[in-house]
């Protein structure tokens, strides 16, 4: 049987606030959806933001060892973004539907694997009559996704298995949220504020006490010198930290000099399966990542992977199936925390299929992943030749080189690449490399 896979990674659930969002980042966002097109399969259809470019879909199903036709490729019609991101309007639009009622028959498709298991896809599900052959839809269609998207629901399931959290409040209280930010900012300490529900980082915010403090994971900090500062901030701030007041606001320590931490698992009815550890590159957001790192070392990954693991098994009994990453941090002082939940396909899921498929099984211990989300490029074209020319692409035989993971050339004149090396010293020559066929390889 089949799949419909859904590439949704910033919609309108999953992100505060579309319509906030800069324009490029939004249809760069929304083209990202490409990346599910690394888990198709024969007979799969794959339900993308954006049409793409033919040369990168044989390019990419060419190194998956299929046939150009052998998976399907859906745009919906426009909806009140244009093309950049798949709303409930696309995703629910009659003639849509048709298609895909259409290509659910002629395909045998049984099951629906969308990026985000939002409402909108649990509607789709609905309307399509794919409930039974998709794992865990009774708790997503319930809403689970929402609960297994917040921020101050995972803290309330971390403090309760006594996981190690950051230091911080999950509040609607303005007052309480303000006093806790106010006292470690007088303590000489910078904290970080979430907006309950968003991804990549987008919607935090750094308060520092003093100029200097690292920007890592979050596009934003304010730099606040006493406590009529953080009172004149939280008058103007609190209206995006809590979306108009619909959600709680989660307020931590921040923690300067971590190294933010990811990891992704597998949720079945029986068990739990543990799919990796990996390092975040944040430019200051999420901009690439390692797998499985190079600045931690394997001991604090296991440790890890351990904790993450701890809270994995109340969520399989609470009914959610299917893969979740959970996200963490090295401190400098030698703890490893636990930082948020996301109960989703996440920005690895692809990188695995990448590994385990051309490079193997044992690809952890053989070889390390390193991408960077954005590398400017003149033209897709153009990049695939340098890499050849180069000596750079990816050699099946070898298992090294550079493989194109999205192709972002008509949103933003960039590409999504992962440099596949046998260990830290090849991935910085090949990076070197890179930057210098075209300029640097910048977020």
């Amino acid at each position: 049987m089949s799949t419909l896979l859904i590439g949704n990674p910033f919609n309108e659930h999953l992100i505060g606030d579309l319509a906030a969002l800069p324009p490029g980042a939004r249809r760069t966002g929304g083209n990202s959806a490409l990346r599910m097109a690394w888990l198709a399969e024969p007979g799969d259809v794959v339900v993308v933001a954006q049409h793409v470019d033919p040369v990168y879909l044989r390019y990419l199903l060419e190194l998956k060892g299929l046939d150009p036709g052998s998976v399907t490729v859906l745009v919906p019609p426009p909806g009140p973004f244009g093309d950049d991101v798949l709303t409930r309007e696309r995703l629910l639009h009659a003639d849509f539907l048709e298609k895909a009622r259409r290509l659910v028959q002629d395909n045998g498709i049984d099951r629906v694997l969308p990026y985000s298991f939002n409402p909108t896809v649990a509607a789709l599900t609905r309307e399509l009559d794919l409930r039974d052959g998709t794992p865990g839809f009774g708790f997503l269609d319930a809403g689970g996704h929402d609960l297994l998207n917040s921020k101050s629901a995972f803290r309330a399931l971390g403090a309760g298995l006594g996981l190690p959290l950051p230091e911080g409040v999950a509040t609607r209280s303005r007052a309480e949220a303000e006093a806790f930010a106010a006292t470690m900012l007088s303590a000489g300490e910078p904290v970080i504020v979430k907006q309950d529900y968003n991804a990549a980082a987008h919607g935090n915010e750094i308060l520092a006490p003093r100029p200097g403090v690292p920007q890592v994971g979050a596009p934003r900090l304010a730099v606040l010198g006493g406590p009529g500062e953080v009172t004149r901030h939280f008058d103007a701030a609190w209206p995006f930290y809590t979306n108009g007041d619909r959600d709680k606001v989660v307020v931590e320590h921040y923690l300067a000099g971590s190294v933010p931490l990811g990891s992704e698992f597998e949720i079945t009815a029986g068990d739990v399966v543990e799919r990796h550890a990996c390092e975040m590159r944040m430019e200051p957001v999420f901009s690439g990542i390692v797998i499985p790192g190079m600045e931690t070392s394997p001991d604090a990954r296991r440790a890890f992977l351990d904790q993450a693991r701890a809270l994995c098994e109340p969520i399989r009994a609470m009914g959610y199936r299917g893969l979740i990453n959970i996200d963490g941090l090295a401190a400098p002082d030698g703890r490893v925390l636990v930082g948020e939940f996301n109960g989703r396909l996440g920005g690895t899921t692809h990188l695995h299929w990448l590994g385990e498929r051309l490079v193997g099984p044992g690809y952890l211990d053989e070889r390390l992943l390193v991408t960077r989300n954005r590398w400017s490029v003149p033209a897709l074209d153009a990049a695939l030749s340098a890499l050849r020319a180069g000596g750079l692409a990816f050699d099946t035989a070898d298992r090294r080189g550079v493989v194109i993971m999205c192709d972002h050339t008509r949103a933003s004149g960039a590409v999504e690449y992962c440099v596949v090396a046998e260990d830290a010293g090849d991935a910085r020559e090949m990076e070197g490399r890179l930057a210098g066929l075209f300029g640097p390889a910048s977020r």
